[in-house]
């Protein structure tokens, strides 16, 4: 199975944010010719698992419907901005290896503005450790206050507290 490229680079960056997972400053990563950077941290905070439904299973894995709500804490550039996210996503999960994930949300601040999520996941769940995600999203709004979101791509990452996601924690970076 070849590897997409841009996976390659959401897990790097995934493992270099774990270790820098305190700072709020900007990260760099170098290797060769390639240069990516990954902005401030946007927000953190917890997740907690909604309804899940089991769609299909077949030889490829069990595809499923989830969803799941988090209070998130604004910083840097959306400092003052905390929010509660809602998303709805549809996973692929296969007998051994990553798993992939679409999410559709709705962020909405404690001031009444509202933007909505698009996203792509990868999830690594290996028996004996906790599962963790990393995903890049977009966003759409038409608050004025929110407007800068509307060009922001967002590196999220994903820790879960447990083996059945009931509750995780959230970072979500900015994707200069």
């Amino acid at each position: 199975m070849k590897v997409n490229p841009l996976y390659a680079k959401i897990v790097a960056v995934h493992a270099q944010s774990q270790r820098l997972k305190s700072s709020r400053k900007a990260l760099f990563l170098y290797k060769g010719e390639n240069k990516m950077a990954i902005g401030e941290k946007l927000w953190e905070g917890k997740g907690k698992s909604g309804a899940g439904f089991i769609k299909s299973i077949n030889m490829e894995g069990v595809t499923s419907m989830y969803t799941w709500t988090a209070q998130m804490k604004g910083m840097g550039k959306a400092k003052g901005v905390d929010c509660n996210l809602h998303v709805t996503g549809m996973s692929m999960t296969p007998p051994k290896g990553v798993a992939t994930s679409n999410d559709l949300g709705m962020l909405m601040t404690m001031t009444g503005d509202m933007g909505t999520i698009k996203g792509y996941d990868l999830m690594k769940m290996m028996p004996g450790a906790k599962p963790s995600s990393v995903g890049l999203w977009s966003f759409m709004t038409m608050s004025e206050k929110l407007s800068w979101l509307n060009d922001t791509i967002a590196l999220v990452t994903f820790e879960a507290a447990d083996p059945m996601w009931m509750e995780m924690n959230i970072t979500i970076w900015e994707w200069k």
